[in-house]
This record gives structure tokens, C-alpha cells and sequence, in this order.
């Protein structure tokens, strides 16, 4: 009788949809689709007058069950794509079908699709299949993925409890009162829960938590050697030791341990990072961080200070001297900011309350919001009336097009209005942003570090995506510079269609084209007004298998191939050939932690000729992930192959020792290969805060760096130096290289390159410019956005490069431009060979990084100074500061292009990366907040979630900056933009895309429901707006959020029939 309370407790829900009102649209007739049950029809407005829609219907069984979605008209060829989802006896999901295209279905139910979809994938299995065990918790137990290939492979989980003297045995670590780790024997068998998983190939690890659902361990197996992360709490519950592996092999807290302390409100308050790094942190009042100290700081008594306003919003970011070596006693103030008609503090414009015991500040970042009075803050006249928002310096040949960029504007309450970035040459740049009435960025008007000003206009389709952009760059006497324009179409299904550039007022261009096949994935990109294409083709997962073309061509092998099989997402092997060249490739091979143990080099189809000409192969990891052991082949002469590199490093916990190469050759003519300077017992040193501060073998004497803790000066043995100039924000704005023979100051302003003050290259989208002859010239990438070939506009080959799996450049014809592997500048003066990945600069010839991994905390098992988890084959990193495995390329750079963009520090964002790839593939965006373990499943990855085992400090601030943002910086936001290939979320300038207003009541939606029963229609129209303020356009159009949603005739009797059955059982 209860279920039918409740069941009779849905009538009054549909009796409220019964107020006539008509809809101010057209859709689809739902009674001719003749359809006998429950759905959800659900239209997206593409246009104000509802001329363009995206529609999908939500098809339900009798117990309310979602069995197929329907996306009508969603692909190219205008078919439909329908998914299906069928289920056990116990009501639980057990098939998953792929999608099926159809054409002509016009979003009709499909009740029998599978036969067509087992045509159309040409295998038996176009499903992902699940089971569960018998318990009432339903636990999945197998997950087995897509594709015949894997039904004998598939992701398998185990629920068992803990034991002694196996496997499953776990040390027991206490924290005691005063804060001291021990070790208290081991759990007794049965009181920790385990899961055992073990993916595609066999390869287990093992999540060991307790009775308060808290990770204590986990152990990850390579072989029968156990990698054991273990996670120790307090009586509290807070999170104060991580132990990585390698402490069970030396139990030495200082090299191998997370440290974490916490005041009486359970804030951290330190944090002792491996190898000794210590930082410490305060708070205010109002449970705000404020003020933030490395190990390196602390020796100058210096702290990096981020002041609010009253309203919450960060305001003044710096650098401050304390005048003692303690915390500052903040914790019973309120710290804030508020705007000041004088200098104020710092000369920002601000004055700071209750910020004590602070001496000698130094602004980096001061943001202002609200209006534009900071413009009339001891700025010249020539900068006011540059920042201005205005048309007057809009190009005169694009005077047609004005009028799309001429959005009302708004004054910014609530938005942010500007920003001053203060430079470490004591000089700052100071940026204006201008809004229409939606919060879109429309105008952004900032000075540049040459004396110069740069303005971007902006604008939109009806949904948010970026339409149109024009950058124009100025020199201080007002000349323009470059003046470019960017015109973006979208088909109709708001993918990215067609890309159309002019520049400096020329002839406009077609820059790139997109076409997709019929499950919308990326099919060809069209380069250089259609005289260059790539194709792609993937397998039944998702996965990338081949890119095409006139002058490159690429293989990827999963399960099939010369390599061993690969079934968790591995890549087994690899294949590439140029107009030039005939086919080359590589056999890897991976320990069961999915570490790159050996890329075995090969030529011909089954990679079997001039074998091992340029094999790179780890002899050896330490359980942190450390390499012990590296080999390396190349060239040695005009004719000869053999081992260049043999490699054997020392460390001392996480940071290298020293190298000794045991190879007799070198390589030839000055090639690619670890350069072997030194003999010493110590040949690298490192500061206190982990940085790399001399490197022997390199000649490298001294590093200095800035409180980012990216490079700002390197001294070499012979006089030489390279010298770095950052934004606050860490992009690279500067650097020159001082040698005996010459000087070289090369400028990144926006995406213009100069050189010895001489504008040289524009970078676009899909390549650059040479701004002396205005040649355009393109990249073609492999899958991980490696650029392979360079061409100019009239398809001449300029630059051909092969890579080693860790980034080397093993053979290259003439070098043209600097970026190279995942896109990134390669700065080879000096000896240097180091690639700047923004956050971090990476060194080849070791496989590892210089500089401690800002992220360390979100992969506890792994060494900070690691590359990709060891796994270059399957993983990219960005912008240097996160491991990004790629499972499902969407084309030629979908995770994160620019590559070739100098970046900020701390952009792009985890969320950014993953921006617009693909529907199917926003699974991603969980990457980050995710503990990884290589493990496919589903078409994307599977993560083993380390529920409490996340840094504390990182959790503390996650939470804080979660609250703040509901209510600040809602034109931060990303939304999709420019071009597929950029997808960072970010302007194509690299600005963040702006976010809508959600106290914008213009652009509020209808959600018109109807209700058919008997012979009446009743309709009622629902005020609906984005229910997430945070969420962008992007994010409300993905979610569906501002639509019209449509009941069938059915669903009143759907609900008593149900009723009916209760009624027999």
C-alpha cells in the first residue's frame, strides 16, 4: 500500500502541467511517431527564432527505466544517432549499445536496433557489457568494453577483506598525540575492506580502506613486487602522512613522505613535502587562505599574500616581508581589501585591513571590479584613451564586419573590470575587459611589456560559442603591428565546421576545415584553403588508429600489429612514414605498472628491417618511478647505428644524483643524446624548494628562479647565460641568450614573435606566419600533437622530424621553427636541449623533469620529477604540471592546442584541457580530481577514486574556492571557441572565455512540457535558467539546461498500469 501512496502521489505533479499556453516555436510532431511509450523530448535553441534546434528524445520502459536516447538529426548526413541500454532481471544496466546512425528516423523509437548495429560496427559486440554480484549493493563485478576482441579481456573486480602473510596483508601506521608516525604491527584479518582490480591485461592493484571508508592503502602490483601508498591519519580523521612506496625500501620520512599538521580548526597549516620542502599557510578570520610559504621563502621571511575584497573576490596577490620568522597571527582578523581614491597599499589603488605584522609588500596581481575607475589611477592620458572601450581603431577593412562585434555593453558589477600584472623589470601591464549584457567578454584592451597595446573584439552565436575575433597589436607609437581576423562557422550540430582567417587586411583564407563521419567524430581536417588533408579513422573503442596524408601518415596498433597485444589502452605499436621517407616505427612493451619498458625501433611493414637503429629502452624504475637505467641508440657515423646512450642514474630520494654513461660512441654530426659532461659523485644540486640548481654535465653552474619557481636566469661554465622575463601569471614573455659571439632577445607578445625587437612570427591556430614575407606555414601532428611536418601555402616540405618515445629528436631535416614534440619550444642554444612546457621545463635525454611536480599531490605513488608517469606513448602533459593519457584522440590537437602558445602557469585549467573534445569523452574532466591508474573502460578511463586520500591542503582549498565561486568571476568561465584543436577553453588569444550572467533575466529560457490526456493538450511554459551560476554557455547547452522537454500521450497510463502490477504482486 505504501508504494501506491507514493505512486498516487505523481498525480497532482501531472495535473500542474495542465495551464494552456502556446509555445513561441515549432517542433516536431510527436503523435506521428506512432510511438506506445514514455519519452522526453528535449529541444536546444540554436537561433532566436527557432529556426535551428537540437532535439533528442529520452525513451523510457514501464518502470521509468531510460532504455534510448535519441539525438535526431545530430550527424552530418542529418541521420540519427540511437543509443540503447538494456538490463539484467534485476533492473540494473547490463548492455550499453553503441551508437547506431540511421538515417530517415526523424528521433522515432527504434525497437530493435541491435542487428543493425552489429552491421553497422561489423562486429558482435558493439556493446559494453556489465555484471554484478548478488548482494543488494548490486557491485559490479565485470565490465567488459566494446568490440569482440575484449570479451575474452575484461576489467574484473574483486570485494575481500584484508589477510595476513599474503597479498592482502596491510601495516597498521598511527599518528600520536604529539603528532609522530609509528608503526603498530598490522590490521588483524577482516578489519580493512579490499578491492582488487584488475584490468584488460591482467594487471592488479589492490584499495585497502576502513571502517570509516578512508583509503589506508594502496598496493599496486609489477609482477609479485608490491608499490604500497600508504595514507595515515589522525584521531581526527585528517589526513597527515602519505607514504610512497619507495619508504619500504628506505623508511626515511624526509626523501619518501607527505607531511601535513592542522590547527585546532582542522586547517593545514604545513606541509612537508619529499625531499624536505616545507610550506606553511595562513588563514583569517573568515577561514580564508591569505598567506602562502615555500621552503625557499622562508629563508628571506617573505610570503605570497592573496588579499580579497569585501564581497570575497581575490584583489591583490604579492609578495610581502614579515618582520618575524612566524606564521603571521591572522587568525583572529578579518583580512580584506577595499578600493582607495589614493595610491592605497602597494600603490594598487586598495587599502588592506588587519593584514599584520606585513613589511615591504610587492604587488604581482591586482584585479579590479565593478567599473573602470582604475583607469584614472595615475595612468597617462595616451593609456586611458587606449583602454577606452571604443571602435575607433577598429580595422578599416573589416568595417563591414563591424557590426557583429558591436555588442551593447554593460558596466561590469559583479564581473571583473581589470587587471594590473606587475613584472619582475619593476614595470606592469594593465588590461581593461568590456561586456555585453549576457557577461561575454566583447572587448579586451590591455598593455603589452614592448610599450605597445594589443585589443581583442569579440563575438557570439545565439548558444555563447566564440563566432568572431579580431587582434590588433600596436607599438608604443600606435603602428599596428598585425591586425587578424577570425571567423568561426559551426554546422548544426555546434561542431566546429570551418575556420576563416584574414590578415593585415589580404586575402581571406579558409585556415582550416573540419569534417566529421557519421558518429561525429573527426574525419578530415582541411588545411591551407583545402590543398592539405588529414584523415582519421579510429576502432570500435574510440581510439585513434591512423592519420593520412599527403605528407605524413601514422599507425597505431592496440591488439593487432607487430608488438605484443595491448587490451587496457596500451599502445602496442606504431608506424609513420613521410612523403620522403618509407616506414618507420616502434614495438613497445610495458611492465604491469604500464611503464614504457622498451620502444624497439623498425622499419617496413612489419618493422623487421634495420632493427634497433633507434631503440630508446629502461632497463630499470625504482618504486617511485624513479629511472634507474636508460638506453638509447642512434647514429654513430654516415652508415653505422649502435648504443649512444647507457645510462645508469643515482638519486638521492627523488631528486637526481648523478648520471654515468657506460656508451662508447657519440652521436653523429651533433645529434640528439644525453650529454655526458662530468664525472662526479654529485653532478646535480637542487634548492630548498626541490628546483634544479646546477647540472654538471651540461656546464649549467647556477638557476636562479622567480617565487613561481620557473627559471629566471641560467649561468653556463663558459660565460653564457639565458635570462627569463614571466607574467605573474607564469607566461613567458622574454628571453635572451647571451653568448661570447652574440645576443639573441627573443619577445612573446600574444601570439606574435620577435627577435631582437623584429617581429618574425604570428602563431595561429594550425601553425604560423613569417611576418617578412607573410608566408603561411602548418603543422602536421601525430596523435599526441607532436609536430611532424611543416609545410608552407604552396604544400613545400620544410621540416620532417622523428621522435624517441620520450620527446628526442632522432633524425630532422633543416630546422625551421623551434616547436617540436606535443608542440612545444625546444631551446637547443647553449647545450641547453630543454622543452618549455610552461609550468616546467622538460629534459629528453633524462625522461624527467627538473623542477618538483606542483601537482605531486594528485599522484602520491609517483616520483614529482617523473615524465608522464613513464608512459610517453599513451600520455601527454599540457602545460607541465599534469600527466593527460589520451585514449581518444577527436583530432589532429583536441586536448589541449595550443600547444605552440606561450602559456600561463596556471592555465589551462583540468577542466579546460578536456573542453570540447567530444561529449563522449568528458568523462575526462575527472582526471585530475581523480587518482589515475591506467585502466580502460567504457571508451574512456577507469580511475580508482582515493576517496580520502587527497592532499588536505589541496581538499581545504578545493572546498573554499568551490563556495567562491558560485558567487565571483562568472566571465572566467570557458566556453567552446575558435577551433576544435583549441579547446583549452580559452579565448584563442589564450584569454579565459567569458561566462553568462545569470542575473541576466534576457536570456532566461522557455521549457515548454505537454501532457497529452484523453483527446486534450495542455501545455505550460517553465521559466527556466542555467541552475548552476557557474556554468558557462558551453556547459548549460551540453546539460541541456535551456530547452523544451515534451511528454508522450503514455505517461499517465504508463504510471497506472505500473500501479495495476503493485496491485497483482
Amino acid at each position: 500500500m505504501k508504494n501506491i501512496f507514493a505512486l498516487m502521489l505523481l498525480l497532482p505533479i501531472c495535473s500542474a502541467l495542465s495551464g494552456k499556453e502556446n509555445l513561441p516555436f515549432t517542433t516536431t510532431n510527436v503523435d506521428s511517431l506512432n510511438i506506445n511509450r514514455s519519452f522526453i523530448h528535449t529541444q536546444t535553441m540554436l537561433s532566436p527564432n527557432a529556426d535551428s534546434m537540437l532535439q533528442e528524445f529520452q525513451y523510457f520502459d514501464g518502470l521509468g527505466k531510460p532504455v534510448q536516447t535519441v539525438s535526431q538529426g545530430i550527424s552530418p548526413a542529418k541521420g540519427d544517432l540511437v543509443s540503447t541500454s538494456t538490463y539484467d532481471s534485476m533492473g540494473r544496466i547490463s548492455k550499453q549499445w553503441l551508437p547506431l546512425h540511421v538515417l530517415g528516423n526523424n528521433g522515432a523509437f527504434l525497437s530493435d536496433p541491435f542487428n543493425s548495429t552489429v552491421k553497422q560496427y561489423a562486429d558482435n559486440a558493439p556493446y559494453q557489457y556489465t555484471e554484478y554480484d548478488h548482494l543488494p549493493e548490486s557491485r559490479i563485478i565485470l565490465q567488459q568494453d566494446a568490440g569482440e576482441a575484449w570479451k575474452k579481456n575484461p576489467i574484473l573486480t574483486h570485494y575481500l577483506t584484508n589477510e595476513s602473510n599474503t597479498v592482502l596483508n596491510c601495516i597498521r601506521y598511527q599518528v600520536n598525540d604529539k603528532g609522530t608516525l609509528y608503526e603498530d604491527g598490522v590490521y588483524d584479518p577482516g578489519e580493512l575492506r579490499v578491492i582488487q582490480s584488475t584490468d584488460e591485461d591482467g594487471k592488479s592493484s589492490y584499495t585497502f580502506t576502513d571502517k570509516e571508508d578512508r583509503t589506508v592503502l594502496i598496493r599496486e602490483m609489477d609482477g609479485t613486487k608490491q608499490h604500497d601508498t600508504h595514507y595515515v591519519y589522525d584521531i581526527k580523521g585528517n589526513l597527515c602522512y602519505v607514504l610512497s612506496p619507495m619508504y619500504q625500501e628506505s623508511q626515511d620520512l624526509s626523501l619518501y613522505a607527505y607531511q601535513y599538521s592542522y590547527d585546532n580548526k582542522n586547517r593545514c597549516i604545513m606541509k612537508k613535502m619529499p625531499g624536505g620542502n616545507l610550506n606553511r599557510y595562513a588563514y583569517d578570520k573568515a577561514d580564508r587562505l591569505i598567506c602562502y610559504q615555500d621552503h625557499y621563502q622562508q629563508q628571506y621571511s617573505k610570503w605570497i599574500i592573496s588579499i580579497p575584497d569585501q564581497k570575497g573576490r581575490e584583489v591583490i596577490k604579492g609578495v610581502s616581508v614579515s618582520s618575524s620568522i612566524n606564521v603571521p597571527p591572522i587568525s583572529n582578523t578579518l583580512v580584506y581589501a577595499e578600493r582607495y581614491q589614493g595610491e592605497g597599499a602597494m600603490k594598487s589603488g586598495y587599502i588592506i585591513h588587519d593584514l599584520l605584522d606585513m613589511l615591504n609588500s610587492e604587488p604581482k596581481e591586482v584585479n579590479y571590479y565593478d567599473d573602470y575607475s582604475f583607469l584614472s589611477d595615475y595612468e597617462s592620458t595616451n593609456t586611458q584613451q587606449s583602454l577606452k572601450y571604443s571602435f575607433e581603431d577598429f580595422p578599416s577593412w573589416l568595417k563591414n564586419k563591424e557590426k557583429g562585434f558591436s555588442a551593447l555593453t554593460i558596466e561590469p558589477v559583479g564581473l571583473q573590470s581589470g587587471k594590473r600584472s606587475y613584472l619582475d623589470n619593476n614595470t606592469y601591464l594593465l588590461t581593461a575587459l568590456y561586456y555585453d549584457k549576457k557577461g561575454r567578454i566583447v572587448q579586451k584592451r590591455g598593455t603589452n611589456h614592448l610599450g605597445g597595446y594589443d585589443i581583442y573584439f569579440y563575438s557570439y552565436t545565439f548558444t555563447g560559442l566564440t563566432k568572431g575575433q579580431v587582434h590588433i597589436q600596436f607599438d608604443s607609437n600606435k603602428k599596428t603591428i598585425v591586425a587578424e581576423y577570425y571567423n568561426y562557422e559551426y554546422d548544426g550540430g555546434e561542431r566546429l565546421k570551418q575556420v576563416i582567417y584574414r590578415l593585415n587586411g589580404g586575402q581571406e583564407i579558409v585556415l582550416a576545415e573540419n569534417e566529421y563521419d557519421n558518429l561525429c567524430r573527426l574525419k578530415n581536417v582541411i588545411l591551407n584553403n583545402g590543398a592539405s588533408t588529414l584523415n582519421y579513422n579510429y576502432n570500435i573503442r574510440n581510439w585513434i588508429t591512423s592519420i593520412d596524408s599527403p605528407f605524413f601518415k601514422q599507425k597505431l596498433h592496440y591488439t593487432d600489429g607487430a608488438g605484443s597485444p595491448c587490451y587496457n589502452g596500451n599502445i602496442s605499436s606504431i608506424t609513420w612514414q613521410t612523403a620522403s621517407s618509407g616506414i618507420s616505427g616502434y614495438k613497445f612493451s610495458y611492465d604491469d605498472l604500464n611503464r614504457m619498458k622498451d620502444a624497439i625501433y623498425g622499419e617496413g611493414n612489419n618493422l623487421n628491417e634495420n632493427s634497433n637503429h633507434f631503440n630508446e629502452q629502461i632497463t630499470g624504475y625504482d618504486k617511485n618511478g624513479n629511472i634507474l637505467g636508460l638506453k638509447r641508440f642512434g647514429q654513430t657515423s654516415q652508415n653505422d647505428y649502435g648504443l649512444i646512450d647507457d645510462l645508469l642514474l643515482s638519486y638521492t630520494g627523488n631528486r637526481l644524483l648523478a648520471v654515468k654513461d657506460n656508451a662508447v660512441n657519440s652521436a653523429y654530426a651533433g645529434n640528439f643524446e644525453f650529454s655526458n659532461g662530468a664525472d662526479k659523485s654529485v653532478e646535480y644540486n637542487y634548492d630548498v624548494s626541490g628546483n634544479l640548481k646546477n647540472d654538471l654535465n651540461k656546464k649549467i653552474t647556477d638557476i636562479q628562479y622567480n617565487y613561481l619557481n620557473l627559471p629566471s636566469l641560467i649561468k653556463f661554465e663558459n660565460g653564457s647565460n639565458i635570462s627569463y622575463l614571466y607574467s605573474p601569471e607564469g607566461a613567458k614573455l622574454r628571453t635572451i641568450h647571451v653568448t661570447d659571439k652574440d645576443t639573441l632577445m627573443t619577445d612573446y607578445c600574444g601570439n606574435v614573435i620577435y627577435e631582437n625587437e623584429i617581429p618574425v612570427k604570428l602563431l595561429t591556430e594550425v601553425g604560423y606566419v613569417t611576418l617578412t614575407d607573410a608566408v603561411h606555414h602548418y603543422f602536421l601532428q601525430d596523435y599526441q600533437g607532436n609536430n611532424r611536418v611543416v609545410i608552407d601555402n604552396n604544400n613545400n616540405v620544410e621540416e620532417v622530424n622523428h621522435y624517441y618515445p620520450f620527446g628526442g629528436v632522432f633524425a630532422s631535416t633543416s630546422s625551421v621553427q623551434p616547436f617540436k614534440y606535443n608542440g612545444k619550444e625546444l631551446d637547443r642554444k647553449n647545450g641547453l636541449d630543454w622543452y618549455d612546457y610552461g609550468a616546467r621545463m622538460y629534459d629528453a635525454a633524462l625522461g624527467r623533469w627538473h623542477v618538483a611536480d606542483p601537482s605531486s599531490e594528485k599522484n602520491y605513488s609517483n616520483t614529482p620529477y617523473g615524465y608522464c608517469f613513464n608512459n610517453p606513448v599513451t600520455h601527454i602533459d599540457p602545460d607541465g604540471k599534469q600527466g593527460v593519457a589520451i585514449p581518444t584522440p577527436y583530432g589532429p590537437l583536441p586536448f589541449y592546442y595550443p600547444l605552440t602558445r606561450t602559456q600561463s602557469y596556471n592555465l589551462p585549467s583540468d577542466q579546460q584541457i578536456m573542453r570540447h573534445t567530444s561529449d563522449k569523452f568528458a568523462e575526462l574532466g575527472q582526471m585530475i580530481t581523480d587518482a589515475p591508474k591506467m585502466s580502460y573502460t567504457f571508451g574512456s578511463l577507469l580511475y580508482y577514486q582515493v576517496k580520502s586520500a587527497v592532499s588536505p591542503e589541496y581538499n581545504h582549498q578545493r572546498k573554499r574556492d568551490r563556495k567562491a565561486k558560485e558567487n565571483l568571476d562568472k566571465n572566467q568561465a570557458n566556453v567552446a571557441n575558435s577551433i576544435d584543436t583549441n579547446v583549452s577553453g580559452m579565448m584563442p588569444n589564450g584569454d579565459p572565455a567569458p561566462k553568462r550572467d545569470p542575473n541576466d533575466k534576457s536570456k532566461i529560457g522557455k521549457a515548454g512540457k505537454k501532457v497529452l490526456i484523453g483527446s486534450g493538450i495542455a501545455r505550460t511554459a517553465l521559466e527556466l535558467t542555467t541552475p548552476d551560476p557557474t556554468q558557462d554557455a558551453y556547459d548549460a547547452h551540453t546539460n541541456q539546461v535551456v530547452g523544451k522537454e515534451e511528454y508522450s500521450t503514455n505517461y499517465i497510463r504508463d504510471i497506472f498500469e505500473w500501479i495495476i502490477e503493485q496491485l497483482k504482486d
